[in-house]
């Protein structure tokens, strides 16, 4: 009984072990849902990882933003066929290996190279140039130092490119920056415009930035000019053969710039160049050649004949298209210096045509004359066979001789 009672109890305390070897043996080891997953998970990463270094390009960036979808999508292939080839162990260090390749281009990017900003457009002094100021950002071990792809678009269509040299050599409060010079006269193609805008792309190593130039510094090419000869009235002692009122001379003026609504004078261009020729006739005959008039960067200057045609200089442009053409003389009624009548080649009474002719050189034009042209009628009225002295002079806008 005894022993049989100890044998009993011996085989009770060894069954529970043999169980547990017997659920241990019995659990089967998980199995790939997809054949060869393993393989074709890995080639998936590959292509991921090659497409994201591809993708790291600046022009592709650019030009095909949502082109990170590829890269994405066989990453997540990829890592969903490892694991499943891994027979899903090891998440945590396939997700973390898979990030980190994914993640290398723009990691070596931000190591290796720079990413340029152009946050300014300055023009020069005498409206020649523009100066570019490139900043730098990113790049711990390298920099966007050397040949640099420029190019300038107008309206969608490229007008200039050239490979400049570009260092990031200057500094100032805002951190590090470089220069690039443009020379506006090889790139103008005509008026900057809402939808003609002046582009500037710069390409230096793996960055890229563009910049829209200003549009007020690349409007230069003259639309439309007017022009008004204003008179000069005497009255009494200032006037000859007994006349009460009479005509002394005439103000001349011009406007000169981009056309407006009609009746209104045409914009100001405060960078524009050009000539400018102001005749004053009768019947074919000259009654005042006004010197030609030379204007750049919005500086006009022409011979003042010793002081006959004021000062021989003026700036136009800046607040207003007006051009005034001074005189000798000054009037406060008219609010300008005058040329007086004693001084004009022909001043009897008639119809005088006052012509304005603005042209341009390249390539701020092609030298077609813009040409304005205003008529006035110079008349004696008044007096009667009792006092014919007592006559009165008028000068008047007429719309044609």
């Amino acid at each position: 009984m005894s022993d049989g009672g100890l044998l009993q109890k011996a085989m009770d305390v060894q069954q529970p072990a043999d169980e547990v070897v017997a659920v241990a043996v019995a659990d089967p080891e998980k199995k790939s849902l997809i054949p060869n997953s393993l393989f074709i998970g890995i080639g998936a990463a590959i292509i991921s990882v090659i497409s994201m270094w591809v993708y790291s390009l600046p022009s592709i960036q650019s030009d095909f933003a949502f082109a990170i979808i590829l890269p994405i999508l066989f990453g997540g292939v990829g890592f969903f066929l490892i694991w499943d080839g891994l027979n899903r162990k090891y998440i945590q260090v396939i997700s973390v290996t898979l990030l980190l390749l994914l993640a290398s281009p723009f990691i070596a990017s931000s190591l290796f190279s720079g990413s340029i900003t152009i946050t300014d457009g300055d023009l020069s002094s005498d409206a020649q140039t523009i100066t570019l100021t490139i900043r730098e950002s990113g790049g711990l071990f390298g920099g966007s130092s050397g040949d640099a792809d420029v190019s300038i678009t107008y309206g969608g269509e490229k007008v200039w490119e050239s490979v400049m040299p570009l260092s990031i050599n200057l500094k100032d409060g805002f951190g590090e920056y470089g220069r690039l010079v443009l020379p506006i006269s090889e790139f103008y193609s005509g008026n900057a415009a809402d939808g003609f805008r002046y582009v500037v792309s710069v390409d230096s190593g793996d960055s890229s930035d563009s910049f829209i130039l200003n549009s007020a510094h690349l409007e230069r090419t003259i639309t439309a000019t007017k022009n008004q000869a204003m008179p000069a009235m005497g009255q009494g002692n200032d006037c000859d053969e007994g006349h009460d009122n009479c005509v002394i001379g005439v103000g001349l003026k011009a406007w000169i710039g981009l056309e407006t609504f009609i009746g209104n004078p045409p914009a100001p261009l405060s960078h524009a160049d050009f000539e400018l020729t102001a005749v004053l006739s009768k019947d074919g005959t000259t009654a005042i050649s006004y010197p030609s008039v030379t204007v750049v960067n919005g500086e006009a200057s022409w011979d003042s004949m010793s002081g006959q045609y004021g000062s021989g200089s003026a700036t136009v442009g800046d607040f207003g298209s007006e051009l005034i053409l001074d005189g000798s003389l000054e009037d406060f009624a008219i609010n300008m210096y005058y040329i007086p009548r004693e001084d004009w080649q022909e001043s009897d009474y008639g119809c005088y045509e006052f012509t304005v002719s603005v042209t341009q050189s390249p390539p701020w034009g092609d030298r077609t004359a813009h040409v304005s042209t205003t008529y006035y009628e110079l008349a004696e009225f008044g007096g009667d066979e009792d006092n014919p002295q007592d006559t009165e002079e008028s000068w008047t806008q007429v719309s044609s001789c």
